[in-house]
Protein backbone atom coordinates (compact mmCIF):
# COMPACT_ATOMS: atom_id res chain seq x y z
CA UNK A 1 0.00 0.00 0.00
CA UNK A 2 1.73 2.83 -1.03
CA UNK A 3 1.57 6.17 0.99
CA UNK A 4 1.55 9.90 0.38
CA UNK A 5 5.19 9.75 2.01
CA UNK A 6 6.47 6.72 -0.46
CA UNK A 7 5.41 8.73 -3.37
CA UNK A 8 6.87 11.73 -2.59
CA UNK A 9 9.94 9.87 -2.34
CA UNK A 10 9.56 7.93 -5.74
CA UNK A 11 8.85 11.66 -7.10
CA UNK A 12 11.97 12.86 -5.48
CA UNK A 13 14.30 10.41 -6.89
CA UNK A 14 12.76 10.14 -10.35
CA UNK A 15 13.42 13.99 -10.28
CA UNK A 16 17.17 13.42 -9.20
CA UNK A 17 17.56 10.53 -11.67
CA UNK A 18 16.69 12.54 -14.35
CA UNK A 19 18.82 15.31 -13.20
CA UNK A 20 21.92 13.12 -12.34
CA UNK A 21 20.67 11.59 -16.30
CA UNK A 22 20.85 15.33 -17.86
CA UNK A 23 23.97 16.02 -16.27
CA UNK A 24 25.94 12.84 -17.27
CA UNK A 25 24.63 13.25 -21.03
CA UNK A 26 25.84 17.02 -20.89
CA UNK A 27 28.93 15.81 -19.80
CA UNK A 28 29.56 13.19 -22.55
CA UNK A 29 28.76 15.80 -25.01
CA UNK A 30 31.42 18.24 -23.46
CA UNK A 31 34.31 18.86 -25.66
CA UNK A 32 37.76 19.75 -24.32
CA UNK A 33 40.12 22.21 -25.83
CA UNK A 34 42.67 24.96 -25.13
CA UNK A 35 46.42 23.82 -23.56
CA UNK A 36 44.95 21.24 -22.41
CA UNK A 37 44.75 19.44 -25.66
CA UNK A 38 47.35 20.66 -27.79
CA UNK A 39 46.16 24.45 -28.36
CA UNK A 40 42.58 23.25 -29.80
CA UNK A 41 39.22 25.47 -30.73
CA UNK A 42 36.01 24.58 -29.40
CA UNK A 43 33.49 23.79 -32.38
CA UNK A 44 30.61 26.50 -33.02
CA UNK A 45 32.10 29.28 -31.97
CA UNK A 46 31.94 28.05 -28.46
CA UNK A 47 34.58 29.89 -25.77
CA UNK A 48 37.26 27.51 -24.11
CA UNK A 49 37.39 27.71 -20.45
CA UNK A 50 40.28 27.89 -18.16
CA UNK A 51 40.02 24.74 -17.24
CA UNK A 52 39.85 23.52 -20.96
CA UNK A 53 36.33 22.99 -21.67
CA UNK A 54 33.62 24.11 -24.20
CA UNK A 55 30.89 25.98 -23.45
CA UNK A 56 28.92 29.27 -23.59
CA UNK A 57 28.54 30.86 -20.06
CA UNK A 58 30.29 32.76 -18.39
CA UNK A 59 31.96 30.21 -16.52
CA UNK A 60 32.96 29.60 -19.81
CA UNK A 61 33.53 33.11 -21.47
CA UNK A 62 34.45 35.19 -18.29
CA UNK A 63 37.75 35.46 -16.28
CA UNK A 64 40.55 32.79 -18.07
CA UNK A 65 38.99 31.78 -21.29
CA UNK A 66 41.30 30.57 -23.60
CA UNK A 67 40.24 31.44 -26.98
CA UNK A 68 37.18 32.39 -28.50
CA UNK A 69 35.73 34.10 -25.34
CA UNK A 70 33.70 36.78 -27.68
CA UNK A 71 32.46 33.90 -29.98
CA UNK A 72 33.91 33.75 -33.65
CA UNK A 73 34.64 36.86 -35.77
CA UNK A 74 31.58 37.20 -38.29
CA UNK A 75 32.23 35.54 -41.19
CA UNK A 76 33.72 36.88 -44.61
CA UNK A 77 31.40 38.91 -46.36
CA UNK A 78 32.35 37.34 -49.46
CA UNK A 79 32.50 38.20 -53.31
CA UNK A 80 31.23 41.55 -52.93
CA UNK A 81 35.14 42.07 -51.63
CA UNK A 82 36.42 40.84 -54.20
CA UNK A 83 34.09 42.79 -56.71
CA UNK A 84 34.45 46.46 -54.57
CA UNK A 85 38.43 45.57 -54.94
CA UNK A 86 38.37 45.11 -58.35
CA UNK A 87 35.55 46.88 -59.88
CA UNK A 88 35.04 45.62 -63.78
CA UNK A 89 36.46 48.60 -65.23
CA UNK A 90 40.08 47.69 -63.50
CA UNK A 91 39.67 44.04 -64.41
CA UNK A 92 39.23 45.44 -68.22
CA UNK A 93 42.41 47.38 -68.08
CA UNK A 94 44.35 45.09 -65.93
CA UNK A 95 43.76 42.60 -68.74
CA UNK A 96 42.99 44.67 -71.74
CA UNK A 97 44.10 42.35 -74.62
CA UNK A 98 43.08 39.60 -73.54
CA UNK A 99 40.06 39.19 -75.89
CA UNK A 100 42.14 40.69 -78.74
CA UNK A 101 41.23 38.73 -82.16
CA UNK A 102 45.43 37.25 -81.91
CA UNK A 103 44.06 35.59 -78.16
CA UNK A 104 43.27 31.68 -78.63
CA UNK A 105 41.19 32.35 -75.54
CA UNK A 106 39.38 35.19 -76.35
CA UNK A 107 35.53 35.55 -75.04
CA UNK A 108 36.73 32.74 -72.22
CA UNK A 109 38.20 34.58 -69.02
CA UNK A 110 35.13 36.88 -68.41
CA UNK A 111 34.63 39.12 -65.22
CA UNK A 112 31.42 37.49 -64.20
CA UNK A 113 33.09 33.94 -64.32
CA UNK A 114 35.84 35.81 -61.98
CA UNK A 115 33.74 36.88 -59.49
CA UNK A 116 31.23 33.70 -59.51
CA UNK A 117 34.92 31.90 -59.17
CA UNK A 118 35.43 34.28 -56.13
CA UNK A 119 32.03 33.59 -54.93
CA UNK A 120 33.02 29.35 -54.75
CA UNK A 121 35.97 30.44 -52.39
CA UNK A 122 34.24 32.82 -50.10
CA UNK A 123 37.60 33.37 -47.69
CA UNK A 124 39.26 34.51 -51.10
CA UNK A 125 40.35 38.49 -50.99
CA UNK A 126 37.87 39.19 -48.19
CA UNK A 127 39.75 37.63 -44.98
CA UNK A 128 41.94 40.34 -43.06
CA UNK A 129 41.99 44.19 -43.67
CA UNK A 130 41.89 45.86 -46.98
CA UNK A 131 45.98 46.06 -47.53
CA UNK A 132 45.74 42.22 -47.02
CA UNK A 133 42.27 41.59 -49.49
CA UNK A 134 44.68 43.84 -52.09
CA UNK A 135 47.98 41.82 -52.09
CA UNK A 136 45.87 38.30 -52.22
CA UNK A 137 43.72 39.28 -54.87
CA UNK A 138 46.71 40.98 -56.52
CA UNK A 139 49.11 38.12 -56.15
CA UNK A 140 46.25 35.52 -58.10
CA UNK A 141 45.88 38.17 -60.77
CA UNK A 142 49.59 38.58 -61.16
CA UNK A 143 50.13 34.81 -61.36
CA UNK A 144 47.30 33.90 -63.03
CA UNK A 145 47.79 36.83 -65.71
CA UNK A 146 51.50 35.86 -66.42
CA UNK A 147 50.91 31.95 -66.63
CA UNK A 148 48.50 33.25 -69.59
CA UNK A 149 50.29 35.97 -71.13
CA UNK A 150 50.40 36.32 -74.81
CA UNK A 151 52.73 38.91 -74.35
CA UNK A 152 55.98 39.90 -75.87
CA UNK A 153 59.00 42.24 -74.06
CA UNK A 154 57.42 45.07 -77.42
CA UNK A 155 53.79 44.09 -77.69
CA UNK A 156 51.44 47.03 -77.55
CA UNK A 157 50.39 48.04 -73.61
CA UNK A 158 53.87 45.79 -72.47
CA UNK A 159 53.79 42.25 -72.02
CA UNK A 160 51.45 42.20 -68.93
CA UNK A 161 48.70 43.52 -70.22
CA UNK A 162 48.11 40.21 -72.62
CA UNK A 163 47.14 38.25 -69.30
CA UNK A 164 44.69 35.36 -69.60
CA UNK A 165 45.47 35.21 -73.88
CA UNK A 166 46.21 31.35 -73.30
CA UNK A 167 43.93 28.92 -71.57
CA UNK A 168 46.57 25.89 -72.10
CA UNK A 169 49.85 25.73 -72.71
CA UNK A 170 51.40 26.54 -75.40
CA UNK A 171 53.28 23.74 -78.06
CA UNK A 172 54.54 21.52 -75.38
CA UNK A 173 57.31 19.34 -75.60
CA UNK A 174 55.28 16.27 -74.87
CA UNK A 175 51.78 14.84 -73.89
CA UNK A 176 53.40 15.03 -70.40
CA UNK A 177 52.17 11.40 -70.00
CA UNK A 178 54.13 9.37 -67.81
CA UNK A 179 52.86 5.57 -68.38
CA UNK A 180 52.72 2.81 -65.71
CA UNK A 181 50.44 -0.31 -64.87
CA UNK A 182 48.96 1.64 -62.06
CA UNK A 183 48.50 4.97 -63.37
CA UNK A 184 47.93 3.98 -67.22
CA UNK A 185 47.52 7.25 -69.86
CA UNK A 186 44.11 7.63 -71.03
CA UNK A 187 44.43 7.02 -75.08
CA UNK A 188 44.83 10.50 -77.09
CA UNK A 189 44.82 12.76 -73.99
CA UNK A 190 47.47 15.21 -73.24
CA UNK A 191 48.53 16.14 -69.41
CA UNK A 192 49.93 19.76 -70.14
CA UNK A 193 48.84 22.60 -67.87
CA UNK A 194 45.42 23.91 -68.51
CA UNK A 195 43.15 27.05 -67.34
CA UNK A 196 44.71 30.28 -65.67
CA UNK A 197 46.40 28.18 -62.74
CA UNK A 198 49.48 26.53 -64.89
CA UNK A 199 53.19 26.10 -63.43
CA UNK A 200 55.83 27.25 -66.09
CA UNK A 201 58.65 25.05 -66.43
Amino acid sequence: MSTPRAASLAKKAALALAVLAAALAVAVRAEQCGVQVGGATCPNCLCCSRWGWCGSTSDFCGGGCQSQCSGCAPPPSGPSDVGSIVPRDLFERLLLHRNDAACPARGFYTYDAFIAAAAAFPAFGSTGDTATKKREIAAFLGQTSHETTGGWPTAPDGPFSWGYCFKQEQNPPSDYCQPSAEWPCAPGRKYYGRGPIQLSL
